[in-house]
């Protein structure tokens, strides 16, 4: 390996992450799984959790996202079966006796650690309510780290803000399918998203966010092995988002297709 290259197994001890941290991981291990491959290392996902939860000890709480739609597009969802959509470290972490997985259908999460049987009991309807892993994760200060992606790509937090504030691009959409339980019942259940008024045309600019964030100390960015890396600290950010939502009409976060005071007016 080049002497320069930091080990993806030794990234976690590189973030100053600290014992009890509950920390929201997402990533992109392709980026991560070349770069080891050009400096000599074969990549394991296995390795890099674990390198995360040797980080933040037991005390600590990790969490995944394994989010999957095919619930609101094709209305079935299996807990135990259905794979991740948001990323192959999500099936990874799906795979492993260690993790459990939150029980809402579209934006589910794989847990392990201090938090995992409070989230993984959480029988929330909505992706993003009050009583949902988002609010929990604003509430207990998460920090979202990021390897080898962005706000653009990973920060769904957002959604979760944008729902507090009411954002008037948005309702409220009810998904009914089959819902398959961790013991194999089969069961008729409604779950609920904010959905977008698609005639608004919304497309997403949340690195304008991300900037805001890092100008403002909630957030940092840096590099390792040249791959992007993020921390965000959740609890701080979301004053920041709300602000920006609530009171700005989201020009930090969406670009629309009409004049933002006929949206808002």
């Amino acid at each position: 390996m080049k002497e320069t290259y930091i080990s993806y197994k030794k990234i976690a001890s590189e973030l100053d992450l600290k014992p009890g941290d509950i920390i929201y991981l997402s990533s992109d291990i392709l980026a991560l799984a070349w770069t080891a491959g050009q400096n000599g290392e074969s990549f394991e996902a296995e390795e890099l959790i674990d390198s995360f939860q040797r980080q933040i000890t037991e005390k600590g709480t990790l969490i995944i996202p394994s989010f999957h739609f095919n619930f609101s597009n094709k209305g079935s969802y299996d807990y135990r079966n259905t794979p991740s959509s948001s990323g192959a470290l999500g099936n990874a972490a799906l795979k492993r006796e260690d993790f459990r997985r939150t029980r809402h259908p579209m934006h589910s999460f794989c847990v392990w650690g201090k938090g995992q049987e409070i989230l993984c009991a959480m029988e929330n309807l909505n992706s993003f309510g009050a009583d949902s892993p988002f609010a929990w994760m604003r509430e207990n200060h998460a920090i979202q780290v990021m390897l080898g992606t962005d706000y653009q790509r990973s920060m769904t937090f957002v959604h979760y803000v944008e729902y507090m504030a009411d954002v008037p691009y948005r309702f409220s959409k009810e998904f009914t399918g089959t819902y398959t339980e961790e013991s194999g019942r089969k069961l008729q259940r409604t779950y609920q998203y904010p959905a977008r008024k698609l005639e608004l045309g919304s497309v997403e600019k949340f690195n304008r966010i991300g900037r805001k964030l890092e100008e403002q100390g909630a957030a940092e960015s840096c590099e390792i092995n040249g791959i992007l890396v993020k921390k965000v600290l959740l609890a701080e950010s979301y004053p920041i988002i709300y602000e920006d939502a609530k009171y700005n009409m989201c020009r930090n976060l969406y670009d629309f297709n009409r004049e933002r005071e006929l949206i808002w007016k």
